[in-house]
């Protein structure tokens, strides 16, 4: 048996009652992953792989609300979501994995498997390509995956989380944008790998001093390549030449970079994906973090818990306050002036437990009712356990 079928089950052949989902503003009802080998550019996957980095840490869970307030349900929704979403696959490399289509690919999806109504496992699906069908006037997605593999799935069974989500009513854009840069970087790259590979084998410049023929040169080349700049034939090391030659050996044989081409194809691919260098070197303050985390990681956040949210619950289900929430830790890179001021006002308006506040300076809680007990500087008191 081997992995489609053990997500899938055995594939399903496609009934003759299928026909295309006709769309508003477009014939084309298919999405065929990118194909302009961006995820080659070392450019383009550092700042893929740098959101897909700090996207993976993300935190769903279930929660709900109720008189204003939630409360965290635990159960296996948190087991699958914050450890184990399937047997191959941890919670990070999951988030990771959905993280670079969603920027890669603009279309993320994800398959969860139900046995008796209770969710067992959620899966990526990477397909090569996905149709839009309908039957009977339901919508289905037909994902047709590299090994001729075809599967056929409702599309309201699905999560389906899209960027760049303008000109499709389904999917996401796709990166077309992108390609005149990347055909501009593949280009510079491809240049200077040949002039260094040219610079690493030029050893010299033999100069005629007289009138030579073209042929004679040849051969004066090669004699002199013979005679002296091999080991078998020169052991001393010591060159000579007649009047008729100079020889100027090649000391410096760096590879000139054309620095202001590369700042620019770097800036252009790093303001597409949203991202820049001191994100990606990690030399970042909590101001740029805080930016980067609002202007990026939080709208991923809030796509996935939506789309979650709609999967896993029925309309039942989400009127009685169910919902999954996907964040990320905003303090986790603030100094400690801004994690002090944070846990002084939540403890001066009885807005945090013991656990929340040792939490935010990254320290372990300590459990139980005395790390459930809400802090609040007002009364002096700590309130009884909610």
């Amino acid at each position: 048996m081997g992995f489609f079928e053990k997500i899938f089950g055995k594939p399903k052949e496609k009934g003759t009652q299928f026909v295309d989902f006709k769309m508003l503003n477009t014939f084309d009802t298919s999405f065929t992953t990118f194909s302009g080998n961006e995820w080659d550019i070392s450019t383009v996957r550092a700042a893929v792989t740098t959101f897909a980095k700090h996207a993976a840490k993300i935190t769903p869970r279930h929660i709900r609300r109720s008189d204003g307030t939630y409360k965290f349900v635990e159960g296996e929704y948190d087991r699958i979501l914050q450890y184990a979403p399937n047997p191959y696959m941890n919670a990070y490399n999951f988030y990771y994995k959905i993280a670079v289509n969603y920027k890669l690919n603009n279309n993320a999806f994800i398959y969860p498997v139900w046995e008796d109504n209770k969710l067992t496992a959620i899966y990526p699906v990477m397909a090569q390509q996905v149709k839009l069908k309908e039957i009977r006037g339901e919508l289905y997605c037909v994902f047709k995956f590299q090994t001729g593999n075809i599967y056929y799935i409702p599309y309201s069974e699905m999560i389906h989380i899209k960027n760049h989500y303008y000109d499709n009513e389904i999917f996401g854009s796709n990166n077309k944008a992108l390609n005149p840069v990347l055909k501009t970087a593949n280009t510079l790259n491809q240049s200077i790998s040949k002039f260094a590979e040219l610079v690493s084998v030029i050893r010299g410049i033999l100069k005629s001093t007289v009138v030579t023929k073209e042929e004679d040169l040849k051969n004066r080349r090669d004699e002199f390549v013979r005679d002296n700049l091999r080991m078998e034939n020169n052991g001393s090391g010591i060159i000579i030449t007649d009047n008729k030659y100079d020889y100027t050996p090649i000391q410096e044989k760096s590879t000139p970079i054309p620095s202001s081409q590369l700042t620019y194809i770097q800036n252009e691919i790093y303001d597409y994906f949203g991202i820049n260098t001191k994100i990606i070197q990690n030399k970042f303050t909590e101001w740029e973090w805080n930016a980067f985390y609002e202007g990026e990681l939080e709208p991923f956040c809030i796509q996935l818990s939506q789309a979650m949210t709609n999967c896993f619950f029925t309309d039942k289900e989400r009127g009685f306050g169910n919902e999954i929430i996907a964040e990320a830790n905003r303090l986790q890179y603030a100094s400690i002036s801004t994690k002090i001021s944070a846990a002084t006002f939540l403890t001066n308006i009885g807005g945090a437990s013991l656990d929340q506040i040792l939490e935010i300076f990254n320290m372990a809680p300590i459990g139980g009712d005395e790390g459930k007990r809400t802090l609040s500087m007002l009364s002096r008191n700590r309130s009884p356990a909610r």
